[in-house]
């Protein structure tokens, strides 16, 4: 199965109902904020004042000063924002997200026996939206601060069991044909992205989407399901994503495992038709830079026989 977001689905009585679940989620963690910087000073003593002090200067400096510049005023020590207020930034729902998490649920059928692995969320919403659905959720990350500092006091906070683990999405830890599900939301445009000239980009040279895809597939257990959603954009203008040519071919290797085949691979093809309704999408959601293309997102399903 191979979709494309759409201004119809997004707007959409059950993906609205899911998008504010989300709201909900972040709303619980917003409010409960000092918890999180409590767990930063318990770990990182005496920079945690200088997370929040940088913090308050990106407040003070949005509007005034280029987005490009901002970034460098966000402190991280190995990964970790040193302030609760930039894991709540980046754990907003931006738009591909309100796509991206009602898209990927409304094709589960979870029940508390599921057993589920999300691949690559961090700090995430993700994994603790599907912790209150389910009693076995692995959560697997490369940044060990991440998976055994940090994400556990926001499962803690929304009172809900995750299973953090250490992991890489090339050699997952675990045997074969564990879960039910494997979910990887926007993460493998990330496996190879590398900085050229201060633009992120990703060339996919070594194709290692590929190699992480058959890791899902070794996992999943026959007639389960596994739910990926990419970056898709015309790569000029949005160059770590995936091109239309890249997830032909992409799609040509999985076709076997494909949960629903598409019948014509160029319905998925970024028509100008779609990059304007992909405009307006993104000017009513996210406000972005008007002279580049914005990316899109694509949900592909997969299974094992």
């Amino acid at each position: 199965m191979i979709e494309l977001l759409s201004e119809e689905k997004i707007t959409s009585p059950d993906y609205l109902r899911i998008k504010y679940d989300f709201y909900e989620l972040w709303t619980k963690l917003f409010v409960n904020r000092s918890e999180i910087d409590r767990a930063l000073f318990r770990r990182f003593g005496r920079l945690w004042p200088l997370g929040r002090l940088m913090s308050e200067t990106v407040a003070f400096a949005k509007g005034m000063l280029p987005r490009t510049i901002i970034p460098w005023f966000i402190p991280q020590l190995a990964g970790i924002p040193l302030c609760a207020d930039v894991i709540l930034y980046s754990n907003q729902l931006w738009m591909p997200r309100c796509w991206e998490y009602p898209w990927a649920i409304l094709n589960s059928a979870i029940s508390p026996e599921s057993r589920i692995l999300d691949v690559g969320s961090g700090w995430g919403l993700f994994p603790l939206y599907l912790a209150q659905r389910s009693n076995h959720i692995d959560s697997v990350d490369t940044n060990e601060l991440q998976m055994k500092v940090l994400a556990p006091v926001l499962a803690d906070i929304l009172q809900v069991r995750v299973n953090y683990l250490v992991g890489d999405a090339l050699d997952l830890p675990a045997a074969d044909n564990t879960y039910d599900y494997v979910y990887c939301i926007s993460v493998l445009e990330h496996l190879e992205e590398e900085k050229e000239n201060g633009v992120v980009i990703n060339r996919h040279t070594s194709k290692l989407e590929r190699a992480a895809i058959r890791e899902f597939i070794r996992v999943i257990r026959p007639g389960g399901r596994i739910i990926l959603t990419l970056d898709y954009a015309d790569t000029h203008s949005s160059p770590r994503s995936f091109g239309f040519a890249y997830v032909k071919d992409l799609i040509a290797e999985f076709s076997g495992n494909l949960l629903k085949p598409l019948d014509n691979i160029d319905e998925i093809e970024l028509t100008e038709a779609k990059e304007r309704e992909l405009r307006k999408l993104w000017a009513e959601y996210f406000p972005y830079d008007a002279t580049r293309a914005p990316a899109a997102a694509l949900g592909i399903i997969l299974t094992k026989a």
